[in-house]
Order: C-alpha cells, then structure tokens, then sequence
C-alpha cells in the first residue's frame, strides 16, 4: 500500500520521534511504501478560522489559537494518492482523508485530561479556557470521523478515547512498544547503595517537584539516597527553586499540600536558584545515552512520579536495566505497564509515600527479590515481534472498516 505518515514538526526529536521513526521502518520492512509527511507545528501568530467571539487573538490564548491554525494545515494536506493514512500526534488525526489509522497516546492534553488542573494554575485565565476547551472539542468531534482505528499506546490512552470521544472497543488496539534505547543483555547486578534516578524532563504535569520533596523526606533516614535527575525542561529552574527552599526548610516536604509542588506556575520562579552541594537532589541536565545508561546501572530505584502519563518508556527501560520502579497511583500509562509486569510499586502521590517505597525496596529483601525477578521476565514480553504483529491487526482492521463503510 502506499502510506502517508502525518506528523507535525516540533523541532525536537524526543521519545516519539524515535518511535515513529521504528514504526515506519516497521512499514517499509512489510512491503509498503511510506512517505512521512511532516508540517511546521512551531507557527507565528495568525488569524485562525476557529476562533470564537471570546477568544480573538493569540494574546488571550495562544494554545488554542496554536491548534487551531495547526488543524488549518493539517485539513489542506492534500494525502488523496495514498491508500491509507497513519495519524500522530494530534491534530493530525482530523487530516481529510477516508482511511485513517491513528497512532495514538493523546488528545491536546490542556483541552481535555488535563483541562481542570491546567485551569487551576496561576497565569491562566479559567473563564478563557473553558472557552477555549469547548470550541478544540468541538474541531475534534467535527473530524475525527476520517478514523477508521485507533492504534493506543496504552490502556490509558484508550480510556481518554472512550472517555472523550465514545470511540467503542472494536475500534481500539493496544500497541505494546518495546524501549527505544539499548539494553544490555545481561544487566548489571542491583546496586544496594545506588542512588534514585529519575529519568524525565522537567515539565508540567511530569511532577518531578514531587521527588524532589520526596529526596528531602530521606534526608536523616537509614534507608536514604540521593535523588538523581537526568533531564532538562521548562520546570528546570522552578524545579531547583524548589530544592533550595526545601534545603532551607525540610520540614515543608511533609507539611505542604503535594499538590502545591507542581501544581505552580514555574513563572513564579523568579530569582536563580542557590544550588546547595549537601542537598540530597542533583540534577544533570540532559545527557548523552552513555551517561543515562550508567544511571541505570548505578541505581537502587528508579521513580517515574508523572500524572496520567500516556505511557512511560523511561519505566520500561528502567524495568529492562532489572531495577526496582515506582510510579504514582494516577501515573496512568506507567501504572498499566507495572500493572502489567509486577515489575514494580504503585504510591500515593506523596513525597512522603515516595521516600516510604524506597524505603521499603531496600529494605524488604523478598519484596525486592520479588520485583527484580519479574523484571527479568520483561524482555521477552516487550518485543519488536510484538509491536509489529500489533501494527498489522491495525491496518487489517482499518481496511476492512472501510471495506465495510463501502
């Protein structure tokens, strides 16, 4: 078949990227020819025909004004010659064309899962918002009909489209996508004083505020480490504000609403924050595969605290380098892959509950033996083989969804 892959361009080449970059490959080893179609997503500001008598211009709500000229490209896409078209991330998945497969972890989080808490945060406007929530669901319902199947990332994301969209059961798969970094063959023995690692970017809602509470909570413990971050983000600098105060005042990490921790604007971040070399939080930047690697290998725990995530490759991989995950009760995504391998331990979203299941890893010897023996058994669970008998029960069943609306 000829296929066209519609994604926009973000100028970054991140997790996703590396995983639509096998997904096509996948294609093109079964037989078929693939064209990626990419498209700017980083736009000036612009008259949109989406837009509402209370949201008129970029200033009030960039965000919607942003996918609402994204939805203007993605309709002019002219995709007729190619038999079927494999839809990324949103809004690709209301391009004009009959026979659409889309490859889905999310809707535009701020317009739906995530409209209430983004409302709730200080710089936004919520009247503006609910606004502009309601006229982006309205677009999406308008064309979303173009989708014959939904090719899900996890369970949590099939939920948001039943929860959003009624999409029903027959026309969702799940994807099981293997990690996207190597693995060693034979992992390196647990670390019993390794640190805590968290390999995440620092953004809203990834909550890594969460751990780094949770490391001034080990402070004085037995059981102790220092938290490792590998990552950079936006949250950067709120985030390391954030461990200065606590270094001043610890006892704020069992005080304070966890809420409070990353539900801030990190433009109330002001000042460069003091980095303390005693404090139990060290954090990285981004790194190079090598150094992220020796991470794992170094590590006690591995902690993924992210609200409602789509679907938590940095688990995944920590699960292959046969160390020890925890991940937050309404992690989503993560929580279905521990739910799945038994690879790991499910908290409250505490800093409290955080420090407490380190605690008990490293110091519960059955506990642990239990979860690095089951992380053993994830390789021959998360496989290309998988995936790629997965991608194919998708197209199968997209042609004949269109076979049959004929």
């Amino acid at each position: 078949m000829r296929i066209a892959v519609v994604k926009p361009d973000w100028g970054v080449a991140g997790g996703f990227e590396r995983l639509l970059d096998r997904i096509v490959a996948l294609l093109v080893e079964a037989g078929h020819h693939v064209d990626e179609q990419a498209f700017p997503a980083l736009i000036t500001p612009r008259p949109v025909w989406g837009s509402s008598n209370a949201v008129r211009n970029w200033h009030d709500h960039g965000e919607f004004f942003r996918y609402a000229a994204l939805t203007e490209d993605v309709r002019r896409l002219d995709l007729g010659r190619y038999d079927l078209v494999v839809s990324t991330q949103p809004p690709t998945f209301l391009v004009d064309h009959p026979n659409v497969l889309a490859l889905f972890y999310h809707q535009a989080r701020i317009f739906y899962d995530l409209a209430e808490l983004y409302g709730r945060i200080d710089e936004v406007d919520v009247r503006l918002h609910r606004v502009a929530t309601d006229e982006v669901r309205r677009i999406d319902r308008t064309f979303i009909g173009s989708v014959r199947h939904w090719l899900s990332g996890s369970n949590e994301c099939a939920s948001r489209l039943r929860e959003y969209w009624d999409v029903p059961d027959a026309r969702i798969s799940l994807l099981h996508a293997p990690a996207l970094t190597e693995t060693p063959d034979i992992p390196p023995p647990w670390q019993p004083h390794g640190p805590v690692v968290c390999v995440s970017r620092h953004e809203w809602p990834k909550r890594t505020e969460l751990l780094v509470a949770a490391g001034h909570v080990m402070r004085g413990r037995p059981a102790g480490r220092p938290v490792e971050f590998i990552g950079a983000g936006g949250r950067l600098d709120f985030v390391r504000g954030l461990d200065d105060r606590l270094f001043r005042d610890p006892d704020l990490a069992t005080r304070s609403d966890p809420d409070a921790f990353w539900m801030q604007s990190a433009l109330q971040q002001t000042t460069k924050p003091t980095v303390h070399a005693t404090s139990p939080n060290r954090f990285r930047g981004n790194v190079s595969d090598g150094e992220r690697n020796r991470a794992y290998a170094e590590a006690s725990v591995v902690i993924a605290p992210a609200y409602r995530e789509d679907y938590g490759l940095t688990a995944l991989e920590a699960m292959l380098w046969q160390r020890p995950v925890i991940v937050c009760r309404d992690g989503g995504g993560l929580v279905d892959l521990v739910e799945e391998t038994g690879a790991g331990l499910v908290v409250e979203p505490t800093p409290v509950a955080l420090a407490d299941g380190v605690q008990r890893i490293l110091e519960d010897d059955d506990l642990r033996h239990a979860l690095l023996e089951r992380a053993r058994e994830v390789p021959a669970t998360f496989t290309w083989q998988r995936a790629r008998a997965e991608l194919d029960h998708a197209i199968e069943a997209t042609m004949q969804s269109l076979s049959s609306a004929r």
